[in-house]
Parts: C-alpha cells; structure tokens; sequence
C-alpha cells in the first residue's frame, strides 16, 4: 500500500487570521450538485476510505479516567485490503478534572453537519487543505434543523474531541495509512472567542486528511443527507454511508451481501460474545434502513456448528426504489464531475493507495 497521510496532532492550532484561506477548483466540484435548487439542502458528500473506518466510540464507555486503556484497536476491509486501526481519545478539561473522551454520535453528527456547510458554499482550503468556515450558531442551527439539538457548550466540546482524538491505520504490511486527528486544524478568530458562549465566534475546521485525499481525488459521492441525518441508529447510519460510498450497482439484481461477523466486527459497534445479541444489532439496523426506505427486504440464511450453534449469518440486501434512483443520479454526478475535469483540465489523480475492487 503506497498512500501515507500523517498529520501529527501536536501540530499548533493557529488564529483563523494567520492561515491561508483561499477558494479551490475541487472544493468547487465537492459543492455541485445536478439537481433542483429546491432538493439540494438534502443532499451531501460521503467519502472513500474515511467514511468506512470504524472511528466511533458508542454508548457510555467512551468517557473515561483511565489513561491505560486509552487506545482501541479495530480492524476492517476496505476495497478488499485489511486495515488495523488504532483509536486514541482526546484529553479533555472538564472543570478540576481531565478526562479521556472517544469520538462518538455527536462528533459523527457535527462532522456530516460542518461537510454538509461546506456543501453549501462555505468550503475552502486552508494551507492547501480542505475544510470549511463557519461560526457556532451556524452549525448549532443546521443540527437543530436536522433534529439533532445540542447546546454551544456541547458543540464546542464535540470540535475539540474531534481535534483531539487520533486515528492511526496500518495495512498488513504494517505500511501506515494514516496517522492524523480527526481534524486536521481548528482555526479560531481567537481562542478566547471559542472558549466563551459567544455564537457568532468565526471557526474553521480542517477535515482529516482522508477527506481532503478523497475530494482531490474524487472519490467522493452523492447520497442523500436528509435521510442519513433521519436515522437514529449508529449501526444503521453507518450501513446506509457504506451502501451509499459502496453500493454503486444497486438494484434487484445486484443485491448487498454482507455477513453477520465480517460487518459488525469493522463497524462501530464490533461484535459481542452472545450471537443473539448480534443477530438482533444486525436485524435492528436493516429494519431501520426498511422504514427509511433504504432496502426494500432482506433474507438471512444463518451459518450452523453442527445441528443448532449459530456461527455466522449471511444477508442478502435489496434496495428500495428510492435508493436504487438515489444511486443512479449519485452515479450520473460522478459521469459528469469527470467529464468536466477533462474539458476543463483540471488536475486530477487516482488514489493507487486502496485497490480497486
């Protein structure tokens, strides 16, 4: 694997004032959207690689005082190359006391929200990275508008876990991916704006390096926001983001098989020592994705030892309608992102890092 992103946490954050903040071409494809004026507030990016690791921490354990349990290892396949990961917390101050905290829903819901600002015209590079300009009640106000309500404090809290947590993940040759934070930078007009309840303090976000490679590379796509931002499950949300990134071939004839173990143990969630318990994650979350109109049915064939231990369960997934045309058009934007590239000449390369399927 040849594709290494590092970007060190301990880098400084600056002042917003002092970085280069500068418009881009690919920032400019990552924000166009063939589609009524009036549908475009549903739509967003998801992004290659990114998307897919197993980078969330759900449920209470991802608060903690014990700094010698202070990095989760995971595993998952992407494109067909296994990949460790390596998840650290970030140091949080919280009063008299300092605690370790994990990225988890929220900082995953403050991240779709601020991509999905920069979707709507308020993304830029900085330092020739990708990221995007914002202010507190900015982002406080797309998550209500989404459902999800979270106080200032809470918000500011989520940017600095996202900053401060670091991601690390290695191939099978033990070759480094990506050693980086979830946020690559975090701009602030003064740091003292950020600290205080003052909304319209100016922030910007660099996204991690990932999403940056992918929206040079152009291996991000289309999918339906408004949905994604509906589903209240993790485990769901986290299938529909990899059928959207993944699925590109969705139809009745081209059905999604994942099995039980092998999705579950690269998800989030990862799996338990009871199989009832994950058989019933499993069914919830592609249940949820049948109310959402995500999948139309799903078949389970279940994997024995001997008569009656269940080992493993196979799924065969097929798409709603509606996500069949979600596709389609995510497919069509695609066509047409490239085409412009070459009648425009814009520079453009593929990622050689993750083999292709």
């Amino acid at each position: 694997m040849s594709t290494t992103v590092n970007a060190p946490a301990q880098d400084r954050d600056e002042d917003l004032n002092s970085l280069d903040i500068k418009r881009s071409q690919q920032m400019d494809l990552f924000t166009q959207f063939d589609l009524p004026s009036g549908r475009k507030r549903d739509y967003s990016n998801t992004v290659d690689i990114y998307d897919a690791i197993p980078k969330y921490v759900w449920g209470k354990t991802r608060e903690h005082e014990d700094l010698k349990s202070a990095s989760i290892t995971r595993h998952c396949t992407i494109r067909g190359e296994r990949i460790t990961v390596k998840l650290k917390p970030a140091l949080i101050d919280k009063g008299d006391r300092t605690v370790l905290i994990y990225p988890g829903q929220r900082e995953e819901l403050v991240e779709d929200a601020l991509r999905k600002i920069a979707v709507n015209g308020q993304g830029i590079y900085v330092n020739d990275k990708a990221g995007v300009s914002f202010t507190l009640y900015e982002l406080m106000k797309e998550l209500e508008r989404m459902g999800h309500t979270y106080s200032l404090a809470e918000i500011k809290e989520a940017l600095f876990v996202c900053r401060g947590s670091i991601i690390e993940c290695y191939s099978e040759d033990g070759e480094s991916v990506i050693n980086s934070s979830l946020f690559g930078l975090l701009g602030l007009t003064t740091r003292k704006d950020l600290q205080k309840d003052r909304k319209g303090a100016k922030c910007y976000v660099q996204f991690n390096p990932l999403v940056n490679e992918s929206i040079m590379n152009l291996t991000f796509r289309q999918y339906n926001y408004q949905v994604g931002m509906d589903i209240r499950s993790p485990l769901a949300r986290f299938f529909y983001k990899r059928m959207c990134q993944y699925w590109t071939q969705a139809s009745e004839k081209h059905p999604y098989t994942p099995t039980l173990i092998a999705f579950l143990d690269q998800s989030p969630r990862g799996l338990t020592s009871k199989m009832g318990e994950n058989l019933r994650a499993m069914r919830g979350a592609l249940d949820t994705l049948k109310k959402h109109k995500v999948i139309e049915r799903y078949e389970e064939e279940k994997v024995l030892k001997g008569k009656q231990k269940v080992i493993d369960a196979r799924f065969t997934i097929y798409p709603h309608t509606d996500f069949v045309k979600e596709v389609i058009k995510a497919n069509q934007r695609n066509k047409v992102l490239k085409t412009r590239i070459i009648r425009e000449g814009l520079e453009f390369t593929d990622i050689k890092g993750i083999k292709s399927k």
